[in-house]
């Protein structure tokens, strides 16, 4: 049997904000540190040495924690489950809402789609996830009628 219907995007979901907090204050910590330490340091090695501390706080504590933040996501659609994450999206999943058996939403906001005859998809961090779970079981329970919606 041939469907022609598209697949339409229903959610991409990020994780929360709040994970950028200490980013941020890593950033802040260096514009403060190069902002007091540079005229009273003498010229020569001490400022070039403040220079590659405070370029190595900014760029590993804020600019690797934002892009990894900025490429790290989850999309629902009519049809499946894709689960994005990694510095550059190195950590791809893609789950057929048709062959997932169970949906179970755990404390700690942890979304765990158990699929037949692979590993189950954990999904952290997200806004509002006994919603995000709730949704996902009933497409699944559409797409499956034989699936278990458990722990919801």
């Amino acid at each position: 049997m041939v469907s022609f219907e598209s697949e339409l995007l229903l959610g991409r979901f990020r994780a929360r904000g709040v994970r950028l907090f200490l980013p941020t204050v890593a950033l802040c910590a260096a514009g403060f540190t190069l902002s007091f330490g540079y005229g009273r340091l003498e010229p020569g090695w001490q400022q070039y040495a403040l220079f590659v501390v405070v370029g190595l706080v900014a760029l590993f504590g804020f600019v690797i924690p934002v892009l990894r933040y900025l490429t790290a996501w989850t999309d629902v659609t009519t049809a499946r489950v894709v689960s994005r994450s990694g510095l550059w999206g190195q950590r791809y999943r893609s789950v057929s809402l048709a062959g997932v058996e169970r949906v179970e939403y755990l404390a700690g906001g942890i979304i765990t789609l158990y699929i037949s005859g692979e590993a189950a998809l954990d999904i952290r961090g997200l806004p509002k996830p006994k919603l995000v779970a709730q949704e996902i079981s009933n497409l699944v329970a559409k797409s499956n009628p034989s699936a278990r919606v458990g722990g919801v």
